[in-house]
């Protein structure tokens, strides 16, 4: 083998051996972001149950609170309801 091609196979080499070095340092880094990103992923489903948690607590309170009297103002005034006349009931039999 002559000293000029046994140059390009060492040459070769070290190019694919640092090509290698390379992906691999890049797939490492792309892992890491990964396992971070799964982290705050996690978390922010966490933090999203505890805040859906805390709603259905304010509303329980709310309702609590809510008089029907104050619920036939807010029906009437806020959204214009009105109670039904006589031919819009129907009144269903319920045997469960």
């Amino acid at each position: 083998m002559k000293r000029g091609e046994r140059l390009a196979a060492i040459l070769f080499r070290a190019v694919c051996l640092g090509f290698s070095a390379i992906l691999l340092v890049l797939t490492l880094f792309c892992q890491i972001r990964l396992f971070a990103a799964e982290r705050e992923n996690a978390s922010l489903h966490a933090a999203i149950a505890g805040a859906e948690n805390e709603r259905a607590l304010l509303e329980i309170r709310t309702g609590k609170t809510l008089s029907l009297e104050e619920l036939e103002r807010r029906a009437v005034q806020e959204l214009g309801m009105r109670h039904p006349e006589p031919g819009q009931i129907i009144e269903i039999e319920y045997l469960g």
